[in-house]
C-alpha cells in the first residue's frame, strides 16, 4: 500500500511534474468542518493552498494502485489549480479536469463519473442565482 505522500508523487507524475508547482499541496484526512463530506479536494485561497482529503474512498483505491484512482488524483489538483489561475467557475474547472482525465486515459466510467458531479455542481449553482438576486433587491 502506498503512502499518502507516495499518492501524491505519483499523481504529479502523471501530470508530468517534480513537484506541486507554484501551488503548495497539502494532504488532509478529513474534509473542512461544514464541507460535503463528498468532497475529495479543496481550495483555500489565503494562502492559495490546494488540499487533498486522503480519507475518501478514490484516495484509498489510489494507495492501493489504482491507475484510474491516482488519474483521479490527478485531475482534482489540475481541477483546484484552475481556480487559482481563473477564479470560482466550476465549469472552466471541471472541463479542465475532464480533459486531464481523458489525456491520462481514464477510463469512460471515470470521465463520466466527474461529467456527471459536474452537471450536479452547475445544476446547483444555477438555482441558487435565482436565490441570490431576490436576496439583493
Amino acid at each position: 500500500m502506498l503512502s499518502a505522500a507516495a499518492v501524491l508523487v505519483c499523481a504529479l507524475d502523471l501530470l508530468g511534474r517534480s513537484g506541486p508547482g507554484s501551488v503548495p499541496i497539502r494532504l488532509v484526512e478529513h474534509p473542512p468542518a461544514g464541507a460535503s463530506p463528498l468532497v475529495e479536494g479543496f481550495l483555500l485561497r489565503d494562502p492559495g493552498v490546494i488540499y487533498l482529503v486522503t480519507s475518501t474512498p478514490r484516495f484509498r483505491d489510489a494507495q492501493h494502485r489504482d491507475t484510474d484512482a491516482l488519474r483521479h488524483i490527478a485531475s482534482i489538483i489540475v481541477h483546484e489549480e484552475w481556480h487559482v489561475l481563473h477564479g470560482a467557475d466550476e465549469r472552466g474547472a471541471y472541463l479542465a479536469q475532464i480533459t486531464t482525465l481523458t489525456a491520462l486515459g481514464a477510463s469512460s466510467h471515470l470521465i463520466g463519473s466527474v461529467r456527471k458531479s459536474m452537471l450536479t455542481v452547475l445544476d446547483a449553482q444555477k438555482r441558487r442565482k435565482p436565490e441570490m438576486r431576490l436576496a439583493r433587491k
